[in-house]
């Protein structure tokens, strides 16, 4: 079996004096382009409905 320890041996074995951030420092932003339009800009269901039933 595995030795659990005292609570003061893990103390010693855990770092546990981490600085503590707020909600607001763990969001990111930067500034990012829009993705190219995947139609180019065509109506695909007008194309589709001329093509399949004009």
């Amino acid at each position: 079996m595995a030795d659990t320890g005292t609570p003061d041996d893990l103390a010693g074995r855990v770092h546990v004096d981490l600085p503590r951030i707020t909600v607001d420092q763990m969001t990111t932003s930067q500034v990012t382009d829009s993705p190219p339009d995947p139609t180019g800009g065509r109506d695909v269901e007008a194309e589709f409905m001329i093509r399949h039933f004009g």
